[in-house]
């Protein structure tokens, strides 16, 4: 699936703003002279080169553009060792006083108000990240030498009270702002339980933020998809603010998309986004995410600005997984043995059921069918565990040979066969590569799929254990 749709592109193009549009950002770099300089846009997670200059003898240039670029954070890039953001508000007529000997503290910023007021805030975190690493530094020292160190531990709240103190005012100050606006959306929501005691608290701190997670950013503001934190924040989201089940990290990302509908920029790259954070994951379940997002939108025509083939592939691929994705009851079939008698899916009533959809001239066939044979089935019949092993094409000859060669017998593994497609097995599961392995619990539901012979023994293994 992902070689033929990995990746989708949404590229914005620059605002036009009418009369007074144009970007000059003058640069003014004694030690930098004759270099080459890049001015680069972070968006959608990556960093794009927007301009280049390179500077005269004397280390002066501009960056001139005819139209505003976005409002974000850019990179101005020297090398690879050498670069520095600064804020584009809609003041774009600035220049820059560049010092490579301390970038944050030494460069100076004129002629744009939210940018000065970028690089005044960044000066301030730095001098007091520094002072207090330095009170950290000293407070571990006396601890270790089992000597007071109650006065440090006084500088440091101190210290946390002055930054405080100093952010209220810049948000107070630049209220309403980009500038004041980029640095809320850094701030983490804080539910009503920040360092639970108990059990509960956790739960509803969780929920809470849960629900609360963009309080600090507004999702139809695509000035945020232009700084270096906004898309991976959301990717954080689905990994560690939503419950680890498939359904729900479906709905939270469907949720999430809903959310930005009424702005036509950031509903199109917050879909894009998720379907392709979906498509590139490797975690089991994740198809459920896509999956999703195709229903809600993509197959209800609600993304036509996607290409005629990207729809095209996410209805193929979708087909394939539209009745087997983890979470669903997995469809009955009703199958033959070689005796050809009939065995339904549902017949096979123990725990835990591995259904296995195989070809004998598959490689990986070959060799995962027999391991799960020898190493899980003999290891977990015992405890609960029947196997439907599905041939899946009309050779019978083949079809036993692979199954005598191999020994896959046992009284509940059971080598089925679907001799006249009566079953439609190709409708309710995904069997267009092989092995196609799911492995379905009690009630037939799929709690799990795409696993390899050493990674279902691990998952069989804690499953049986806690039953």
């Amino acid at each position: 699936m992902k070689s033929r749709f990995f990746i989708l592109f949404f590229v914005i193009a620059s605002t036009v703003n009418g009369f007074g549009n144009s970007l000059k950002i003058t640069i003014n770099a004694p030690q930098l002279k004759n270099a080459e300089l890049a001015l680069c846009a972070h968006f959608n997670g990556k960093v794009y080169k927007k301009d280049s200059l390179q500077l005269s003898d004397q280390g002066t240039g501009a960056f001139i553009q005819p139209q505003k670029l976005d409002e974000g954070l850019y990179l101005v890039y020297i090398d690879s060792t050498k670069y520095f953001d600064v804020l584009l508000s809609d003041e774009q007529v600035f220049q820059i006083d560049i010092d490579t000997t301390d970038f944050i503290n030494k460069n100076k910023i004129s002629g744009a108000a939210q940018s000065v007021a970028f690089s005044e805030y960044v000066r301030f975190l730095s001098e007091k990240q520094k002072e207090r690493g330095k009170l950290l530094e000293e407070g571990r020292a006396l601890q270790a030498a089992n000597e007071d160190f109650s006065a440090v531990s006084e500088k440091i709240d101190s210290l946390n009270q002055e930054v405080q103190s100093y952010q209220n005012d810049f948000f107070a100050s630049h209220q309403d702002q980009w500038v004041s606006l980029f640095f809320k959306g850094l701030e983490p929501a804080t539910g009503p339980y920040p360092a639970p005691k108990t059990q509960e608290e956790a739960k509803a701190e969780f929920y809470y933020l849960k629900d609360h997670y963009f309080d600090n950013i507004n999702l139809l503001d695509k000035r945020f998809w232009y700084t270096n934190y906004f898309p991976q924040k959301i990717e954080t989201y689905i990994q560690k603010q939503v419950e680890g089940i498939p359904d729900s990290l479906a709905n939270a990302a469907s949720h999430l998309v809903a959310k930005t509908m009424n702005d036509t920029t950031c509903y199109q790259l917050m879909l894009s986004r998720l379907t392709n954070y979906a498509l590139q994951s490797n975690l089991m379940g994740m198809e459920n995410v896509w999956a999703k997002l195709a229903e809600d939108y993509y197959l209800k025509g609600l993304a036509n600005w996607s290409d005629s083939a990207f729809l095209s592939d996410i209805k193929s691929e979708y087909a394939k997984v539209r009745y087997n994705r983890i979470g669903m009851k997995a469809r009955d079939l009703p199958l033959q043995d070689s005796l050809n008698r009939r065995v339904d899916l549902y017949k096979l009533s123990r725990k835990y059921t591995l259904l296995c959809f195989f070809e004998p001239q598959c490689g990986h066939c070959k060799v995962e069918i027999p391991a799960i044979h020898e190493k899980l089935y003999k290891k977990y019949v015992d405890k609960g565990l029947d196997v439907a092993c599905v041939y899946l094409l009309t050779d019978k000859k083949e079809w036993l040979n692979f199954v005598n060669e191999h020994h896959l017998n046992g009284a509940h593994w059971h080598n089925l066969w679907d001799p006249n497609r009566t079953s439609y097995y190709w409708e309710f599961y995904n069997t267009s590569t092989t092995p196609s392995i799911y492995l379905l619990n009690e009630k037939k539901e799929i709690i799990a799929k795409k696993l390899n012979e050493e990674t279902l023994d691990q998952l069989l293994g804690d499953l049986l254990k806690s039953d």
